[in-house]
């Protein structure tokens, strides 16, 4: 498959460049004297409509994904994303695991057992990614944010829910680009999910997004 350009890359210039030159200011927000702490804050709600406009360009995607549990364990597979609200994870072999996002609810299935359990989207922290607004300006609290070598992690969770877990997006340095996400559920479990060899804009059935018929 021809990967195609991610819609992130032409954003990496003017305002955005700027923004992550000036990353360290907004790390500091927390240790900020009083003074610079209407500046810093200002800088981060731009830093987070950035990256809410990454978000909201990602139309269709297409790769493949390594997910790794808080155990360690590593599982692969295939990812579709349509938003607002669809994904798909297709688990390689010998797994039988299999979840779908259907626009309103997010599905764990069992191929095997042909068993389920199902969440609103909005119950979990998936919809910052899902929503078609993302509103990481207003519809969040920061809790942190930092630079790891080549990426930059911000760690969120619901203002209005926080029982519902947090979210940490891994994005690139350069162009804000997302490549990997963090889900920290209501139990503090955490599963990281990685993605590779993505395509964006790619046509997608929506057979792909509907839950098995079981």
């Amino acid at each position: 498959m021809i990967r195609a350009l991610p819609p992130f890359a032409v954003a990496a210039t003017g305002a955005v460049a700027a923004l992550l030159i000036s990353l360290a200011a907004v790390v500091s927000l927390l240790t900020a004297p009083a003074a610079q702490a209407q500046t810093t804050r200002e800088q981060v709600i731009a830093f987070l409509g950035e990256v809410e406009n990454q978000i909201e360009r990602i139309a269709t995607a297409q790769g493949r994904f390594m997910q790794i549990s808080d155990a360690g364990q590593i599982v692969r597979g295939d990812i579709y994303i349509a938003r607002p609200g669809r994904m798909r994870f297709d688990y390689d072999d010998p797994s039988p695991a299999l979840l779908v996002a259907d626009g309103r609810f997010i599905g764990t299935y069992n191929t095997k057992d042909e068993t389920s359990a199902h969440r609103q989207i909005n119950q979990t922290p998936l919809k910052f990614l899902l929503n078609e607004n993302p509103d990481l300006a207003n519809g969040v609290k920061v809790l942190k944010i930092e630079r790891v070598a080549e990426s930059v992690l911000v760690t969120m969770q619901d203002r209005r829910n926080p029982n519902q877990g947090q979210l940490i997006l891994v994005l690139d340095t350069q162009t804000l680009e997302l490549r990997a996400w963090q889900v920290i559920d209501d139990k503090g479990e955490r599963t990281t999910v990685r993605l590779e060899s993505m395509a964006y804009g790619v046509a997608l059935p929506d057979a792909l997004f509907q839950r098995p018929g079981f």
